[in-house]
């Protein structure tokens, strides 16, 4: 009879206390978005891209370059000389290694060598230089 009386004394505390729910509103109308400095260390972005340029100048491969950084981030478009596709994965390391080498401040390279894709880094380029 002592268990009858305590489970239904349970029973009764659990369904009075009922059951609640707490929503979380997600409110983004907080968020602030800042521009990334114009200038990480003493140079401006193009400056920085300008003395990734000139290393990518001296890598064997490569016929032309267009070169856009981002913060962290240098966005690279390497044109290949005649025959040299077969050497796009070597020459993409030479890339990574030279940006990282120019500008100690990069921490991510994203490398193409697909035509269309470097005229668009190409077109980037040249409306960043205005």
């Amino acid at each position: 009879m002592w268990k009858k009386r305590m489970s239904i004394l349970v029973l009764a505390i659990f369904v009075f206390s009922g059951c609640s729910a707490k929503v979380t509103e997600n409110n983004l109308s907080g968020v602030h978005f800042v521009k990334a400095d114009e200038k990480i260390g003493d140079k401006t972005f193009e400056e920085r891209a300008q003395s990734i340029k000139t290393l990518l100048h001296k890598i064997k491969g490569i016929s032309g370059n267009a070169v856009v950084v981002e913060g962290h981030t240098a966005i690279i478009g390497l044109r290949l000389e005649d025959g040299m596709e077969n050497e796009a994965a070597r020459i993409s390391k030479e890339a990574d290694n030279a940006a990282r080498e120019a500008d100690e401040y990069i921490n991510n390279t994203s490398i193409t060598t697909n035509k269309k894709i470097v005229s668009l880094i190409e077109e980037m380029e040249q409306k960043r230089a205005r």
